[in-house]
């Protein structure tokens, strides 16, 4: 895929997850997870992608799917420390009560999303753009279209709000650029982040119900077979 080609890629898909998240948050049961899982999750944030890995005769190893060093382990546990006690150390020591008991049915909503934003994010667009551009302007441009999506989110619609996802997508793109882009330390960078901006502002994300559970976990089994069966059938050399 060639400069043009990727950047059309970015906008198409950025508008089309924008656009399919706000028509899930329309509605509810059924056709929320329809829209969210299935057309934003693994037809676009994972389909799209392995369709021009595998058009491009490419492993997984080129979203960063591969293992996990001692030094990446580290950088994975700075990123962590400094995420979670940025938000959770302020509000204990103001006091403040954290409703931890919100945090279960959110549990693999929050697993499905992560995976989805780290693979189109980072380990599809930001290896590319670092490619065409070079590792700064990957990072801040991995940063921006991050927050950018959001905006499908009706609780995410404020400035601060975007400004504040900005600053958290290019943290996350660090993570991964000093991992040497491997998607796993980004994928549990994110993660706890997730569960504890949920705790914090549960209001301003989607309905999380029983429901939510099923669907997202029939959604990762779909996950874990599409990733199982491109590994299997499609070893490029």
């Amino acid at each position: 895929m060639n400069r043009k080609k990727f950047f059309l890629f970015c906008c198409i898909s950025e508008i089309l997850i924008i656009s399919f998240i706000a028509i899930a948050c329309i509605f509810e049961g059924f056709k929320f997870y329809l829209f969210y899982n299935f057309v934003y999750g693994i037809t676009i944030s994972l389909g799209l992608p392995l369709f021009f890995l595998y058009k491009e005769k490419q492993n997984l190893d080129a979203v960063g799917i591969k293992k996990v060093s001692c030094y990446q382990i580290i950088v994975l546990v700075i990123f962590i420390v400094f995420s979670i006690g940025g938000q959770l150390i302020p509000k204990i020591a103001a006091g403040e009560y954290i409703e931890w008991k919100v945090l279960p049915k959110a549990l693999l909503p929050l697993v499905m999303t992560t995976f989805f934003e780290e693979f189109l994010f980072r380990g599809f667009i930001q290896i590319r753009l670092e490619k065409y551009f070079g590792s700064i302007p990957a990072i801040l441009t991995s940063g921006f279209l991050f927050s950018l999506y959001h905006l499908g989110y009706p609780g995410f619609r404020t400035i601060n709000d975007l400004l504040l996802l900005f600053a958290v997508g290019i943290g996350f793109a660090a993570a991964f650029k000093l991992s040497g882009n491997n998607l796993i330390v980004s994928f549990f960078v994110n993660l706890p982040n997730a569960f504890v901006t949920y705790v914090l502002k549960y209001w301003q994300f989607p309905k999380m119900t029983v429901y939510s559970s099923f669907y997202a976990g029939i959604t990762i089994f779909l996950i874990g077979i599409v990733i199982y069966s491109y590994r299997k059938n499609f070893k490029f050399n």
